[in-house]
C-alpha cells in the first residue's frame, strides 16, 4: 500500500505542477487543505477515489490518464476506451452525424487525438475529392496532418499555408505536454520535413495567445477564406468520446459563403 501511495503522490505532484499550481492553489480550487494535498504528494495519506475524483477535475486531467492515477492509487480503471464504431456508441455516432448535416453548406469533419478523421460531412468530402482529382500523388490517407504538410497533398492549395502549420504545430506542441499518456510520433514526423524553420521546433508562447487562425485555400480562379472552430464533449465519460474533435468551418466573406451556398 505505501508503495502505491507513494506513487500517486508523485504522479499527482507531476500534474499539479505541469499545470502551474502551488499546492495552496490546488488545494483552494479542490476544497481541501494544502496540508492534505502535501501529505498525498508525499504518500502520507491515500487518497479516496473521490479525491482523486476532485483533484483530476482541479487540474483538468484526461480521463485516460485519470485511469493511471487510480491504477497508481490501488484502485480499478474507472473509465473505459470504446470502439466508435461499437454498437453501444451509436448514440454518439447518431449524434456526431446530426452535428455534421446540420452544419452544411459548410465543411466539417470529426477526428481524433491523432488527427485521424473518423467522420466527415459532404461539404467536407467534396473539397477533400476536388484536391486529390488534382494531385495525380495525393498521399493514400486519412489523416488530417498528413495531408496538410505533404507537397502531393493540401499544401499547395493552402495560400496561408506557413501560417496554418505553424499554428498547429504549436497546438501538438501543447498536446504533448498536456496529455502525457499519448503516444505517438507524429509531432516529430512532422518537424523532420526539412522547410520546416527552427522556430517551430520548439513551444511558442507569442503563437498561444492566438485564438484561431484563417485558411486559405486557393482553387485557381477562386479562393475560399475560412475560420473553424472546435468543439468537444464536454462531459465525455469515455476516454474515446473524449478524445474526438469536431471541427466546424465558417466562411469569412461573400464569395467563399455564395461558393457553398450555390
Amino acid at each position: 500500500m505505501e508503495s502505491h501511495m507513494s506513487h500517486f503522490g508523485e504522479l499527482i505532484k507531476d500534474w499539479r505542477k505541469n499545470r502551474g499550481f502551488s499546492q495552496m492553489e490546488l488545494a483552494f480550487e479542490s476544497n481541501i487543505s494544502s496540508k492534505h494535498i502535501s501529505f498525498l504528494e508525499t504518500g502520507r495519506s491515500q487518497p479516496s477515489r473521490e479525491m482523486i475524483i476532485r483533484l483530476s477535475n482541479s487540474l483538468n486531467i484526461p480521463l485516460n490518464e485519470r485511469n493511471i492515477l487510480f491504477s497508481a492509487a490501488g484502485f480499478a480503471e474507472a473509465y473505459q476506451r470504446s470502439d466508435i464504431n461499437q454498437p453501444e456508441m451509436k448514440a454518439v455516432r447518431d449524434a456526431l452525424s446530426i452535428m455534421l448535416n446540420n452544419h452544411l453548406p459548410y465543411p466539417a469533419v470529426v477526428f481524433d487525438w491523432d488527427w485521424n478523421i473518423m467522420m466527415e460531412n459532404q461539404s467536407y468530402q467534396q473539397i477533400t475529392q476536388f484536391l486529390r482529382e488534382q494531385q495525380p500523388d495525393f498521399p493514400d490517407t486519412t489523416n488530417i496532418l498528413e495531408i496538410l504538410f505533404d507537397y502531393n497533398g493540401a499544401r499547395p492549395f493552402i495560400e496561408n499555408w506557413d501560417e496554418v502549420a505553424s499554428f498547429i504545430l504549436q497546438r501538438l506542441h501543447r498536446e504533448k505536454i498536456m496529455f502525457q499518456d499519448r503516444r505517438s510520433d507524429r509531432l516529430e514526423k512532422l518537424l523532420e520535413y526539412p522547410d520546416i524553420p527552427k522556430s517551430w521546433q520548439t513551444i511558442s508562447f507569442v503563437e498561444q495567445s492566438r485564438p484561431m487562425v484563417n485558411v486559405i485555400i486557393n482553387l485557381g480562379q477562386l479562393k475560399l477564406n475560412l475560420f473553424s472552430t472546435l468543439a468537444t464533449f464536454g462531459t465525455a465519460i469515455d476516454i474515446t468520446m473524449e478524445e474526438l474533435m469536431i471541427e466546424q468551418y465558417f466562411p469569412l466573406d461573400e464569395v467563399t459563403k455564395n461558393f457553398f451556398l450555390s
